[in-house]
């Protein structure tokens, strides 16, 4: 019953309880494109930003999987910088993690800075606009022959431009293809507060936030469609992107075997590293089990379980598609750090 009530909390953790009507209040966008620099996944690591020599994504970030990495030299900071399109006689909040050398984050109406550390830091700043500017420069960078810094979840905060329309997103693509779904990511705009994606030329669905990216859900097994995205801010919306095609997996008759051979390591306290032989007729990706109760999806054959309770858990994993859920995997059990 322990490890049970553990692994619940876990859970627990992945879902948000909606807030009570009265105070449900909108986030604010975050109106930088980019910004986690995990546009590095399509092969385009600084897209939407400007650089210096010498910066690029790197491997290994505050969150995600890539972070900006700047080396400075006697004559360069490494300074990575975009344009925003913001409104006159506003107030804004940029804020962003860094570590390594120096670094600076900041626009040509206020900065703040950060000394050299091996942690990540939270750098915040807040700043108003003047009567009459329409859009400012946000920049990253380090100092100059001092030590390669990193920054990551850059956060620009506010309210979206009333008179720039956003640029078209671009660098759209579908990834975790299933029989009935597939996610669609792109790099967003600079000024966009949210996005609207069409499906086969009929708009489809449109983000409730900046995040770019979208799940889309309830498509039939074995289909293809077509997908573009736009941009929107209160000014109107983008052009569209270029658009994609995605292919649903085929539909099945009969549900996958269990997945064999599951392993599990600890890399970090709280952390249990889960991978498993993938299973060929697994179109619809796996679930994850920990002591007895589900509490994840995996698109591919292994799965990182955080925030976990120190002591020891049981994991199983089982193999999706159109047909069914396969039974479970030989169970692991692993001592959590």
């Amino acid at each position: 019953m322990h490890r049970l009530t553990a692994c619940l909390a876990f859970v627990g953790a992945l879902i948000v309880a909606p807030a009570a009507a009265s105070a449900a209040v909108p986030p604010q966008p975050n109106l930088l494109a980019n910004s986690d620099f995990e546009s590095a996944a399509h092969g385009r690591p600084l897209a939407r930003w400007t650089c210096d020599a010498g910066t690029t994504a790197a491997w290994g970030g505050h969150s995600g999987q890539y972070s900006l990495t700047g080396t400075p030299t006697l004559t360069a900071t490494a300074e990575c910088a975009q344009s925003v399109p913001v409104r006159p006689s506003a107030t804004y909040t940029l804020s962003g993690w860094v570590r390594g050398g120096y670094a600076f984050l900041g626009t040509e109406l206020g900065g703040t800075w950060a000394p050299p550390s091996g942690q990540w830091t939270r750098l915040s700043v807040t700043f108003t606009t003047g009567p009459t500017t329409t859009d400012v420069r946000v920049h990253v960078h380090g100092w100059y022959a001092q030590a390669a810094f990193a920054a990551d979840d850059l956060v620009l905060s506010g309210p979206d431009s009333r008179t720039t329309v956003p640029v078209p997103p671009i660098d759209l693509a579908p990834s975790e293809t299933t029989s009935h779904s597939v996610r669609l990511t792109w790099t967003g705009s600079p000024g966009a507060s949210r996005y609207r994606i069409h499906q086969d030329g009929v708009l489809r669905a449109t983000t409730a936030g900046s995040e770019p990216s979208v799940v889309l859900t309830g498509l039939a097994p074995g289909s293809s469609h077509v997908f573009a995205v736009s941009a929107v801010s209160t000014a109107g919306e983008s052009a569209l992107s270029e658009p994609v095609t995605a292919n649903l997996m085929p539909a099945q008759d009969t549900p996958p075997y269990a997945p064999r051979s599951l392993v599990a390591t600890t890399p970090a306290p709280g952390q249990v590293w889960l991978a498993w032989e993938a299973v060929q007729t697994a179109g619809d990706g796996y679930h994850v089990y920990c002591d007895g109760t589900r509490i994840a999806w995996s698109y591919g054959p292994a799965y990182l379980a955080v925030n976990l309770p120190a002591g020891e858990h049981t994991f199983e994993v089982t193999a999706l598609n159109s047909a069914g859920e396969s039974p479970r995997s030989n169970p692991v059990t692993v001592m959590a750090p």
